[in-house]
């Protein structure tokens, strides 16, 4: 089960849903200008076109309505280069080019990324095939 549609079985009808993401991979900058991007390649090129059809599904299936919608800039900073490949480790594993990039920059440093959020409001389950809404509440 989509993990919306399975949201929207614990919400009551009108019940609100928050839904926020990032949509770009982070950049990395120096006091200087852009050092690299983490890349993450199945997370865009296979998570994110996941999550934003799943979001588009529910809302074209009725189980959903979009509210509101905004993007917004996080930006991390980082007085030295070991606190952000301590703090970005995960993402950072194998890319050693931009590690040693980050090693090498001018300090202070700072990581960006976009975030989508989207309210979301729970919508009655839709009647089924021969099914009237009057005889789903009985």
């Amino acid at each position: 089960m989509n993990a919306l549609r399975h949201v929207h079985t614990l919400l009551m009808p009108g019940g609100t849903l928050v839904d926020a993401h990032p949509v770009t991979e982070e950049r990395v900058e120096s006091a200087h200008g852009v050092v690299g991007t983490i890349s993450e390649p199945v997370w865009l090129g296979v998570d994110l076109p996941n999550t934003e059809e799943g979001l588009r599904q529910v809302v074209t299936d009725g189980l959903f309505t979009l509210e509101a919608e905004l993007a917004y800039d996080v930006v991390e900073h980082f007085d030295e280069a070991t606190d952000l490949l301590e703090a970005k480790r995960d993402t950072l594993e194998g890319q050693h080019g931009l590690i040693a990039a980050i090693q090498a920059a001018s300090l202070p440093l700072s990581t960006h990324f976009r975030v989508t959020a989207r309210r979301l409001r729970a919508m009655p389950e839709p009647a089924t095939a021969g099914e009237s809404v009057r005889s789903r509440r009985n």
